[in-house]
Parts: structure tokens; sequence; C-alpha cells
């Protein structure tokens, strides 16, 4: 794995992110070298401990200029197919009164990068702790249908955003675009 230097650093100029789509031929590394210089900012916090109000460039900036002892440690995103974003879908197993295991479907436009290689990653969803609540009465889960991003993240405390532990595998030449979200911290598991 090998952090692009030019491709984030502070020599970066809005000419590095469109050399991704010169003559109008689109390049698919864009979105494998931004969620690599993520993964890259991450383990970087794990071992040491322009215009734009919210971007990729902003969120990896801020992960790794944080003043000392770091406390965030991860940069959530989004990733998009063509025009739309991408909604992962994924299972876990939970318990409820009658003991036994049932099935819970995830989805969530919202990703933690785990791990990266060769045009594929390994992609943990996150969800908001209000998207898991129980309720006992009627038995169901509060948590509206993921129709779109905003539906997911709109009016939700930045705080409130969890790991679920359910991790995709996806192939990066799928998607075309990401947008990454400000930097949060998650504790170890």
């Amino acid at each position: 794995m090998s952090y692009q230097k030019s491709y984030y650093d502070k020599d970066y100029d809005k000419q590095s992110f469109k050399d991704c789509y010169k003559s109008n031929k689109h390049y698919e590394n864009c979105v494998e070298e931004v969620l690599e210089a993520i993964l890259e900012a991450q383990n970087k916090v794990k071992e040491n401990h322009d215009c734009c109000k919210s971007s990729c460039k902003d969120s990896i900036d801020e992960l790794l200029h944080e003043k000392k002892p770091p406390k965030k440690n991860t940069i959530p995103f989004i990733l998009y197919c063509g025009c739309e974003p991408f909604k992962g879908t994924g299972v876990t197993t939970y318990s409820c009164h009658s003991k036994k295991k049932k099935f819970k479907c995830v989805e969530s436009f919202i990703f933690k990068i785990k791990d990266l290689d060769k045009g594929c990653a390994v992609l943990e969803l996150l969800t908001f702790k209000t998207d898991h609540k129980y309720h006992e009465s009627d038995g169901k889960h509060e948590g509206k249908d993921l129709h779109s991003v905003c539906s997911q993240i709109d009016h939700k405390c930045v705080s409130d955003l969890v790991e679920t532990g359910i991790c995709i595998n996806v192939d990066l030449s799928c998607f075309c675009a990401i947008s990454c979200l400000p930097p949060v911290h998650f504790k170890k598991c």
C-alpha cells in the first residue's frame, strides 16, 4: 500500500483531482486512491496517536493534523455508482426476549474502509444509534427505510454514528465518486 503523496498533501491543487478525468476518459483508480489515502491516514492515527468546507482532502487533513493526542480515528464516506449513492446491505444477528437468535438486515450509505487490496475493498457499514432502538411493545426495531443518503443522515448527531461490525467486500471499479464526511472517533472493539 503506497500513499500517493501528491494526491492529498499540502501541494494539492484542483488540477490533481481533474487529472483523474483527462480527455473525458474515466480512470478507475480515483476512488481507490482516495480510499488508500483515507486508510493511510486512519492507520497513522492508530500508530501515532481551499473553499470546500467538506471534502476528502479536508477530512484527511483534519484527521492527520488533530492536536495530540488524536481523538478522531475514522473518515466515514459515501460512494457513488454512476449518479446514485451506493447503498450497502448486510446481515447480522441479535437475540431478543425469547433468547432465540434472529436475523437483522442493515442498510447504509455510509462506510468505513477496513482493508484495501488490488482494486477490492472491505467496507464496514456505519449507522446511527437511533436506527437500532428496539420497541418492546411491538417487537420491532426503529429505523426507516433508506431511500437516500439524506434520509439516513439528516438531523442526526455526528457522535451517534456507530460501527455495525458488518463488512462487505466491493470491487472498486464499480464506483465513480466518493464523498467524505468529517472525521469521527470510534472506540476500539
